[in-house]
């Protein structure tokens, strides 16, 4: 299963094929006798494509082609046209959603999405994702996705936008502009009768975090009490009017009577917002970001300033960092650090605060990530955490049979402050080859950018396994091998 995504298809079939501008999601959810079930989302902009006269105004109509494949053999296939609300001019064309569901059971997939203007077929956009449905009648509580809503009503007939009594209406995006005052969402939680016990009290608590630190934001909580069923379902909402710019994670958790948590699922998005965030009362004695580093006067606090932002940093930033630290002039790391705030605040945020949120973070690592006298955020894990925030699985494995201690970190949606670039269920594979000095190398990962390996299982094992066939990727079967579980499911 996914986190929700927002995505502007840009794929293209063909390269003389226009782009029709199409926001996609889609949701896995389970039915009570255990009938998984694949749940899609669209919204067509209304300016990409194009209307036609029609009696009363105007109309665009595009054809929607699904194709799911299991391996090579395809499973469900729909096509079907789909047609706009009717306008009365051109000069605002309306946009328009479809929500599709199809039953699908438990397995790895491949779906494929080809939309075409019926108006002009040479104009289509195309896209596809990998899926993975796992629901499981076992010891073990799990999620659908979470659903983000533009809107919600009690529902007076049954069809696809319905759930549990109400039509959900999606909301196709993970952006929040300033005129956007509420965040909606729906989600299902399924075996929590076969491990908390039917009837048993249990409660769902769910706030909105910064994704960069995981710091909760101030007013934005909330919690439902519930009695454990087969399938509980979740509808709520928060007011984030007073929510500032920025990253967050909406977070979801099933908790036990125990307050034991059971079962957690995030979701990231960012807000746009003329709230200013608060700088915090600790710091308070500052007032601009001018002030802090004109304040500091030791070069070595300097040189420690600028020398941790080298993994957020550019490759030109970085060989610019390298000489400051090197001449260690403070005038110049004072400058360049005011004015690398103030650029990463651009407009709508406080450089200040960015910079104090972020030197929270380098202290974490530091404390948590090191290797040896090497400070954190020089290490490959530290650099992995500050680039890309914290994980939201991290799986550390120190003891098992015949391969160096490792770690496997997976992300459900991140955001790459080097590139500006977003991507979602990426993972990073550390190993510590040294042992005893805790220092991790990153072996791994399917983030563009970063070390790609196909034999790094066999890297992993290669001291009690020695294999010069460079076209394996895979070690020898021996007892407790348990790499390809805990990569496929960190948690």
């Amino acid at each position: 299963m996914r986190q929700f995504l927002f995505f502007i298809i840009i794929l293209f079939f063909n390269p003389v094929f226009s782009n029709i501008t199409v926001y996609f999601n889609y949701g896995v959810f389970n039915t009570s006798n255990n009938k998984p079930y694949l749940e899609t989302y669209l919204t067509i902009s209304g300016s990409s494509v194009k209307f036609l006269p029609v009696s009363g105004g105007y109309q665009a109509n595009v054809n929607v082609s699904w194709k799911i494949w299991k391996g090579k053999d395809m499973v469900t296939e729909s096509k079907y046209n789909l047609m706009s609300p009717v306008a009365t001019d051109t000069i605002q064309l309306p946009s328009f959603i479809d929500n599709h569901r199809f039953p699908i059971e438990n397995g790895k997939y491949e779906l494929e999405l080809t939309i075409t203007d019926n108006a002009n077929p040479l104009q289509k956009s195309a896209y596809s994702e990998k899926i993975n449905v796992s629901f499981f009648r076992d010891k073990k509580v799990y999620n659908s996705d979470i659903q983000i809503l533009e809107s919600f009503a009690k529902s007076t007939t049954q069809s696809t936008l319905t759930k549990n009594g109400y039509d959900l209406i999606p909301y196709n995006v993970n952006y929040f502009p300033k005129n956007q005052k509420a965040l909606k969402f729906y989600i299902e939680t399924y075996n929590l009768d076969t491990v908390v016990g039917k009837g048993t009290k249990f409660v769902y608590s769910y706030y909105v975090e910064n994704s960069e630190n995981s710091q909760k934001q101030i007013g934005l909580s909330g919690f439902q009490k519930q009695m454990a069923n087969r399938i509980n379902p979740l509808l709520a909402q928060f007011d984030i009017s007073q929510l500032p710019t920025g990253n967050y994670n909406l977070v979801i958790e099933t908790r036990d009577s125990l307050s034991k948590v059971q079962s957690q699922k995030k979701w990231f998005f960012q807000r746009q917002s003329d709230v200013r965030a608060p700088l915090e009362v600790t710091n308070s004695i500052y007032k601009t970001v001018e002030e802090f580093f004109n304040s500091v006067q030791t070069t070595d606090s300097l040189k420690q300033f600028v020398e941790c932002l080298w993994p957020v940093s550019s490759f030109k930033d970085r060989e610019w960092q390298a000489l400051q630290i090197k001449k260690k002039d403070p005038n110049l790391m004072r400058s360049y650090l005011v004015d690398y705030w103030k650029t990463q605040a651009a407009d709508t945020a406080d450089a200040l605060q960015l910079w104090y949120t972020y030197y929270k973070q380098v202290i974490e690592t530091n404390a948590l990530l090191k290797c040896g006298k090497q400070k954190g955020y020089y290490t490959d894990r530290g650099r992995v955490y500050l680039q890309y925030g914290k994980p939201d699985q991290r799986n550390q494995v120190n003891s098992e049979p015949e391969t160096y201690p490792y770690e496997i970190w997976q992300y459900y949606r991140i955001y790459d402050k080097v590139t500006k670039r977003f991507f979602t269920n990426k993972k990073f594979v550390f190993a510590n080859f040294a042992i005893a000095d805790d220092c991790y190398k990153l072996i791994h990962s399917d983030v563009r950018g970063e070390v790609y390996d196909e034999r790094w299982k066999l890297r992993l094992v290669s001291r009690s396994q020695l294999n010069n066939n460079l076209d394996a990727t895979k070690p020898n079967s021996y007892y407790g091998n348990n790499i390809d579980e805990n990569f496929n499911n960190p948690r």
